[in-house]
């Protein structure tokens, strides 16, 4: 699995998420894209892990394996406004400057594809990713990154192309 990121959700202001303590990594099958069935929340060719962010330890990667991950990005957040043709707009206009967003409704390329939590709570939107150099969601796809509410443990994470 190709770790894609981390979202504290603590820094988002999404209403019932930004007052826990926790870290979503997100993570995708980048052997052989799009043959890991990873644009459906639930076959296993993604994963969407909440963790505590209380007694955090970094780990180093082990010494015999390469390490993927060449480099770390650290990526700052600004508000617009959330309407679909705001946020394309501004996609079209910064291309690969723009990562996704954070909040808000997602913007379903398809059908809308909400996942529901094994608690059997409708999840709640965090974060949509854009294409980048650094992953690929299919022609011109985009991510998308659930919590549940509800239970507090639930995470999931899917992808959509045109």
């Amino acid at each position: 699995m190709q770790f894609l990121g981390q979202i504290d959700l603590e820094a988002t202001i999404i209403k019932g998420i930004c007052d826990r303590k926790q870290l979503l990594l997100l993570f995708m099958c980048s052997n052989n894209p799009g043959m890991c069935d990873e644009w459906d929340a639930d076959l296993g060719g993604n994963a969407a892990i909440l963790v505590s962010k209380t007694n955090l330890t970094s780990l180093e990667p082990p010494c015999d394996q390469e390490e993927f991950l060449s480099e770390e990005i650290l990526l700052t957040l600004d508000e617009c406004d959330d309407s679909a043709d705001t946020y394309c707009d501004i996609l079209n206009q910064f291309q690969y400057q723009i990562c996704g967003k954070i909040g808000g409704e997602p913007l379903w390329i398809q059908d809308d594809e909400t996942p529901i939590c094994s608690c059997g709570a409708r999840m709640k939107f965090v974060v949509q990713l854009e294409p980048s150099t650094a992953f690929d969601f299919g022609d011109s796809g985009s991510g998308y990154g659930f919590v549940c509410s509800v239970c507090q443990q639930g995470a999931k994470f899917l992808w959509q192309c045109c």
